[in-house]
């Protein structure tokens, strides 16, 4: 991908119309600012470059899918929530399991801390929170330990989640 984007995209001609261009292994998330035709054409193009890679183009005015992320237009702003499949089934590691007990316990942490950083609109953050919690409930795990995680990932400035992580 990175030979792909060095050689072909960054001097398309197409390059002017991207506002933004993230990738994520297999997965890029563009922004784009040219006419939806040209998009097409620009998807026809990286197709015909190496056309066993086969990529697809998901677009919209409004919001878009990209991995676990849900990007939606407020305004002229952008807000992100969670993005889940309708097919999604809770398959958090159940509590009980005979992974090491540091893992066990760190993976509801980590769940709420991808939920704080991810939901934009705090007027949706504690539900996603409260379904996060039942999730991990559901599993086995004890309400004081999803508590505490919840009532710890609460406490965190919002700008400050990459650097509370780090220091765990």
């Amino acid at each position: 991908m990175a030979v792909l984007e060095e050689q072909y995209v960054y001097s398309s001609r197409y390059w002017s119309h991207i506002r933004a261009w993230w990738s994520y292994i297999d997965n890029v998330f563009v922004i784009w600012e040219g006419h939806l035709q040209e998009l097409l054409e620009f998807h026809c193009e990286l197709n015909n470059i190496f056309p066993k890679l086969g990529f697809t183009v998901t677009h919209s005015y409004d919001k878009v899918q990209f991995l676990d992320t849900l990007v939606y237009k407020n305004g002229s702003s952008l807000k992100t929530d969670l993005f889940v499949k309708s097919t999604d089934r809770n398959s958090l590691l159940q509590f009980n399991s005979h992974h090491p007990e540091n893992m066990v316990e760190s993976l509801p942490w980590s769940q709420m801390l991808r939920v704080y950083r991810i939901v934009t609109d705090e007027s949706l953050l504690d539900s996603r929170l409260d379904v996060m919690c039942k999730k991990f409930v559901d599993r086995g795990y004890p309400d004081s330990t999803v508590t505490t995680h919840r009532k710890r990932v609460k406490e965190i400035c919002r700008t400050d989640t990459r650097q509370q992580n780090k220091k765990e």
